[in-house]
């Protein structure tokens, strides 16, 4: 492959499906976050070979019923633009077809010949269904104020950095949007982006293949983690809505090196992670301030966040609360017991990668950000070893800096 393009083949003969995908890696931009997340279902719908949705998806019967999906996600300043074709194992096929390579060409058409009209442009009706069910997700997404008060946290979290962009960017960057200017930025995704392609389960590719197709693709640049700084104070922002139940979302600052990543999911789980964690069994259970409280640990970002549902009248409380749990830890008050559940709970997760061929492509991704190539299998041998002085000393390097309160204030 290119200086651009990564091949990440993963082959499983215990699958009786196959998948390919191409993720395209991108910094987060204001001016390019919402144009990206709409991209991937635009292209996705027609190509100039399958000029329309039906003969696109008829093209997908004939593979034995084969999906085609996209997706956007969000890796502290990185965004990332999947499209990703799945079927049967070649050696379930009736026709004897290479599915693998019947599926790559389909993404291929999609990738580089999606269709347009006489004017260059992408068709007017798919990018008014496409523009409509985008700005349907973010509504949905406030509507979730779980979703939200995390969204908010983080934005002024990374106030000013591009890391507080939103994966979609903002609504009003996606009403803006024009027919017009997508064709341009498509091209400029393709040339710009760093690509991370997978190939999971029954298959085996041929890398001269996609060489040949992805050699000249995409940019050489290296995504990177959001670079730690300081809290010089603690920012407290509260926001009023017509709720029954607040939410409090706090985030902290952590300097950690990327080859500590399970040392950091395990003092979360610790924290705040697991049934059996101090959040929940303190916070939740005992002093009964709270619907749920819960801490993640977000890698790519440097971050922690602590997430909670509380009566309005309990907020300062909850957080009190939360300090107080995370001030217990840091002073090692922490048993072999509650250890080992977290530890328990996290082997568990990891060994449930395996079970579907999304979730292996999940944690490869998120590994290139930090551990690139890192197992789940070696990812539980490096968890096993940490001890209760390892957690300590990482929870002591927890800084506070955002607290955001979502304030209910009566309605429904």
């Amino acid at each position: 492959m290119g200086p651009g393009a990564a091949m990440n083949s993963l082959s499983d003969a215990r699958f009786k499906t196959m998948r390919v995908s191409v993720n395209m890696l991108v910094p987060l931009t204001k001016e390019t976050a919402a144009p990206y997340a709409l991209l991937p279902s635009l292209v996705s719908r027609a190509t100039r070979q399958y000029p329309d949705y039906t003969a696109l998806n008829r093209r997908l019967s004939e593979l034995y019923g084969a999906t085609f999906s996209s997706c956007v996600r969000k890796f502290g300043e990185w965004q990332s633009v999947g499209l990703s074709a799945g079927g049967i194992a070649s050696r379930y096929a009736f026709g004897g077809e290479d599915m693998l390579e019947e599926l790559s060409r389909l993404l291929c058409s999609v990738l580089f010949s999606p269709l347009k009209d006489q004017e260059g442009l992408f068709p007017e009706e798919g990018f008014r269904q496409e523009k409509r069910q985008l700005l349907e997700m973010k509504d949905a997404e406030y509507n979730d104020k779980m979703t939200y008060a995390h969204q908010r946290c983080e934005e002024i979290l990374f106030e000013g950095q591009r890391a507080g962009i939103n994966r979609c960017g903002s609504r009003e960057d996606i009403e803006a949007l024009g027919r017009e200017d997508l064709s341009e930025l498509w091209e400029q995704l393709l040339r710009t982006a760093r690509f991370e392609i997978f190939t999971l389960g029954d298959c085996a590719p041929d890398s001269a293949w996609f060489a040949e197709r992805f050699g000249g693709a995409g940019s050489s640049q290296a995504p990177g983690r959001v670079a730690y700084a300081e809290p010089r104070e603690v920012r407290c922002v509260t926001e009023e809505q017509p709720l029954s139940q607040s939410k409090l979302s706090m985030a902290f600052r952590l300097d950690a090196e990327p080859k500590e990543r399970m040392l950091f999911q395990l003092m979360s789980a610790v924290f705040g992670g697991t049934p059996s964690s101090k959040l929940f069994q303190n916070v939740r259970e005992k002093m009964s301030l709270c619907y749920y409280c819960s801490s993640s640990f977000a890698g790519a970002s440097g971050a922690l966040f602590v997430e909670s549902g509380v009566e309005t009248e309990n907020l300062e409380k909850t957080q009190e609360a939360v300090l107080g749990q995370l001030k217990a830890l840091q002073a090692g008050q922490v048993t072999e017991e509650e250890l080992t559940f977290a530890k328990l709970a996290l082997c568990n997760a990891l060994h449930s990668v395996g079970d579907s061929l999304g979730a292996v492509e999940n944690w490869y991704l998120s590994r290139v950000f930090d551990v690139p190539g890192q197992s789940p299998e070696q990812a539980v041998e490096e968890l096993m070893g940490y001890t209760i002085e390892d957690v300590v000393e990482a929870a002591g390097r927890l800084r506070l800096d955002t607290v955001y309160w979502l304030k209910g204030n009566g309605g429904c």
